[in-house]
Parts: structure tokens; C-alpha cells; sequence
């Protein structure tokens, strides 16, 4: 979701539409590991995940919207000023729960722990999409008012800008 900064300004970005069509893809692929009962698109929804919150220029996500998405005009950026940090950490927090999802299905018989984390991961990806709350944010702006993360590089709280 990070977006490289453009002219003079200082301010981080990130380009809002990347991250539904991100969300979009992570709850499409949680539902279909669930709804087919494959664990194996559980773990590569995992990989995509981590891959997008250790290095973002390279995520599967960005590189399809970048590469598909864009060209073809199916939607347009939308940059707006925002720390990418949280983000980031909402992404590696969904990739933690699908690799211990993907851990518990493919080595144990606890079927059920395993999906319910595919379904939790399910759930906050939906709810960022429709109602643009981002429950991993939340909790890395809390965490960064505790000083247990770094705080947002923007002024004021938490923001929850809706869809």
C-alpha cells in the first residue's frame, strides 16, 4: 500500500485502492479455502500476506494491481496521506494467524481451530473492505500509544476514514 513519495512533500502515503483490492483478494481467498475446504490456499494466502508486510514492492497483491488492475483501467490510484506502518502490521498479524491456521490443518486433527483462524482472518479483511475499519491498525495505534510499537508518523489519533 506504500506509494513512493511524489514532489516535495514528506508525508507518507498510500494508495487507499491498493489496499481494498488487497482485502478484497484476502477475503476471496479465505473463503474459498473454506468454502472448498483447502488448506493449501489457506498457507499461500499466509505467503501473500507476509510477503506484503516484510516487503511490500515485491507483495503478490500490489504487483496483479500494478500489473493488471492499473493498465486496464479498472480502477484508479488514490493516494492519500496516511502511515503505511499499520497497515503493514494488519497484514503480518493476518499472515501469523493463517500460518498457525496452515500449521493446525495440515499437522493436527484440530480441523475447527484452524478454520475459525481462516475465518477470523475472513471476517477483519471484510469489515476493512465494507466498512473501512481496520481492526489491525487499531491495535498497532495502541500498541504505539503504550509504546510497545512506534507510533503513527502522522498527527492526531486514529483515524477510521470509512469506505
Amino acid at each position: 500500500m506504500e506509494t513512493p513519495l511524489t514532489g516535495r512533500t514528506s508525508s507518507p502515503r498510500v494508495d487507499t485502492h491498493l489496499g481494498k483490492f488487497s482485502q478484497a483478494c484476502t477475503v476471496v481467498l479465505a473463503a474459498l479455502a473454506f468454502l472448498f475446504s483447502q488448506p493449501i490456499v489457506v498457507l499461500i494466502t499466509a505467503i501473500i500476506l507476509a510477503i506484503a508486510a516484510l516487503a511490500p514492492s515485491i507483495s503478490p497483491y500490489r504487483l496483479l494491481y500494478r500489473g493488471i488492475v492499473l493498465p486496464l483501467h479498472l480502477w484508479q490510484p488514490r493516494i492519500v496521506e496516511d502511515d503505511p506502518a499499520p497497515h503493514r502490521f494488519a497484514q503480518g498479524v493476518g499472515a501469523v494467524f493463517l500460518i498457525a491456521a496452515s500449521i493446525i490443518l495440515f499437522l493436527t486433527k484440530a480441523a475447527a481451530v484452524g478454520w475459525t483462524l481462516d475465518l477470523i482472518v475472513f471476517v477483519l479483511a471484510a469489515i476493512n473492505l465494507t466498512i473501512g475499519f481496520c481492526a489491525g491498525c487499531f491495535v498497532y495505534y495502541h500498541l504505539g500509544r503504550l509504546g510497545l510499537m512506534p507510533r503513527v508518523r502522522y498527527q492526531g489519533g486514529f483515524h477510521w476514514r470509512g469506505v
